[in-house]
């Protein structure tokens, strides 16, 4: 009598690790791609660090660190004298002593240009430290584990976000050419276009919206646009004071 074959199907660690499913003969796929979810409001105040945290941290803090390295020179600081009695002079800027009987308002120092950079630096730059430090040990724990630590995805993101800053400069050159009516048009509907919305019915809601846009903004609001435009100048006069005022 032979004995039984065993499973080796049962030697994986994991069960999606078999290719091979359980209980039939057919099988099955399974994307690596996680389902999407749906996004609840108080989900987007949940802080987590992904695989690129580390690097965007770092980012973060060199850009505090030139804030830092620039406030001597920007704000006028290295330039200032201050006097040999820096605690009355002190006292005198938060409003606490009198100097030559002059009564000065509590928080006076706030009205100088260095103020605000410092207290913005003071806060900026140890949170920055502090935050490199707390995805540092987060990156070394992922690493320990064989979890991904590669920010390729993450920052092709950042990358192709960038599109849209180019698409942005080049709405504001056709202005001056085209008007502010025609260009807010084109681009409002070319941006869902490109986002993924092109049937009919979302061209002609990106059309409405982009129209009462202008109607609410130009017409209504009168937000300034270029004095000179090359399409309105090649219309009659009448029409062409009649777009410069109103679209």
């Amino acid at each position: 009598m032979s004995k039984p074959q065993p499973d080796l199907t049962r030697l994986n660690l994991f069960d999606e690790a078999s290719p091979l499913s359980h209980g039939d003969d057919t099988t099955t796929f399974k994307s690596e791609c996680p389902p999407d979810k749906k996004i609840k409001v108080e989900n987007l105040f949940n802080f987590q660090r992904g695989r690129g945290d580390l690097h965007v941290s770092i980012a973060a803090a060199l850009i505090a660190l030139f804030f830092l390295v620039s406030f001597w020179t920007q704000t006028g600081w290295e330039k200032r004298k201050l006097p040999d009695n820096i605690g009355q002079y002190t006292a005198h800027q938060f409003g606490l002593t009198e100097i030559d009987g002059r009564v000065t308002r509590l928080g006076r120092i706030l009205k100088q240009s260095w103020v605000g950079p410092m207290i913005c630096l003071l806060i900026l730059v140890p949170t920055a430290l502090w935050n490199v430090y707390a995805s540092y040990k987060v990156y070394r724990w992922r690493k320990r584990f064989l979890l991904p630590n590669n920010a390729g995805y993450e920052f092709s993101k950042y990358l192709a976000a960038l599109e849209y800053v180019v698409w942005f400069i080049v709405y504001t050159l056709m202005v001056p050419v085209l008007g502010y009516l025609v260009s807010t048009l084109i681009f409002g509907c070319f941006l869902p276009w490109r986002l993924g919305y092109r049937t009919s019915r979302w061209m002609l809601i990106s059309l409405v919206t982009s129209f009462i846009a202008v109607v609410v903004f130009r017409t209504f609001l009168q937000i300034k646009t270029p004095g000179s435009i090359w399409l309105y100048d090649q219309l009659p006069t009448t029409a062409r004071a009649f777009m410069l005022t109103y679209f």
